[in-house]
């Protein structure tokens, strides 16, 4: 699956099964993911303990490309 930087999660939901067994390669803990009700992007929902560290997002990332050739997540839209 590939997306465009600044692709709407409303797009993106249409592939939430594709998106959801991506992101449970990474973490068999990832139960589902969300459109968030403000903000204009997808919500993947991880334990956090296993990313709470200093360098946890840049490692959740490159896991998240890794898994899924041609999916860039850019640096500063993870938090």
């Amino acid at each position: 699956m590939m997306a465009r930087f600044g692709v709407s999660a409303a797009i993106l939901l249409r592939f939430k099964k594709e998106i959801l067994e991506a992101a449970r390669r990474a973490d068999r803990a990832i139960i589902n993911v969300v459109a968030n009700e403000t903000w204009a992007e997808l919500n993947i929902l991880v334990p956090n303990d296993r990313y709470c560290y200093e360098n946890g997002l840049v490692d959740l990332r490159e896991q998240m490309e890794a898994e899924k050739l041609g999916v860039v997540v850019p640096p500063p839209s993870m938090k």
